[in-house]
């Protein structure tokens, strides 16, 4: 339906730059992000749209959970015309999406330091004292550095949290607990060296976040009929191909 209307033109959507696809919806499992044109008739189309799909599927949408966010050059009087059209709150920005940042300004480092808590927290609730060196081998590998495992497929860290990061794990693997000082006998580049190697085998972030990037790269290299190529493609690298883009 919201491609229906899209063909009609009661439906505008967005687009990242000129040449890019126009984009009216995207959905993932039971999260569901719908663009238009701040204008009445538009919010008034999506209105109906979802009201013929609860009468049709017996699914009632839950208007508590929905919110609509304005670009910045929406008039106040659009916003109340679509606000009541709707009949959803509306957001002053999108914190998350899918457990990730959706706007994303200069100061990445801030973006991202949500990793660092989530993964101090993780290690705090563990008796370090109380467990083995194969037991925090496990913990580390298993649980600690698959934290930071979704960002990274599609976000580059900056490097000063990556160290910020391995040092975390370093203070748990030699057994440093809050602010106490221990020698760490090897430094952690050493053990994220294979074990064949002399190292322990602990991930090291950065090549694993680059590792994980140049798999976006790979699928925007084998399917150039992707929605991801077709924006990026407009937006990047619009005269070149992907290898060539600066």
């Amino acid at each position: 339906m919201l491609n229906k209307a899209e063909l009609e033109g009661r439906l505008k959507g967005v687009s990242i730059c000129r040449e890019a696809p126009k984009v009216t919806n995207l959905m993932f499992a039971d999260d569901s992000l719908l663009f238009c044109q701040a204008t009445r008739d538009e919010g008034e189309t999506i209105a109906e749209i979802l009201q013929i799909y609860e009468r049709a599927s017996g699914q009632s949408i839950n208007l508590e959970k929905s919110s609509v966010y304005f670009s910045s050059n929406t008039s106040d009087s659009q916003k109340g015309q679509i606000l009541d059209a709707l009949g959803v709150k509306e957001v002053s920005r999108f914190e998350t999406y899918l457990g990730l940042p959706t706007l994303i300004g200069r100061a990445k480092y801030h973006t991202f330091s949500f990793l660092k808590d989530r993964i101090w927290k993780k290690l705090q609730g563990w008796k370090g004292t109380l467990l083995s060196r194969a037991g925090k081998e496990i913990l580390i590998k298993v649980v600690a550095q698959s934290i930071p495992t979704y960002t990274m497929s599609v976000f580059q860290i900056p490097l000063k949290l990556c160290d910020e990061l391995d040092a975390l794990y370093a203070k748990f693997w030699w057994g440093q607990v809050s602010n106490e000082r221990k020698i760490h006998w090897k430094s952690w580049d050493k053990l994220t060296i294979t074990k064949k190697e002399g190292g322990m085998g602990f991930r090291d972030l950065r090549a694993f976040n680059l590792a994980m990037l140049a798999k976006q790269g790979w699928r925007m290299i084998k399917d150039k009929d992707s929605l991801l190529y077709k924006c990026f493609k407009a937006r990047y690298f619009p005269r070149s191909n992907f290898l060539e883009a600066k």
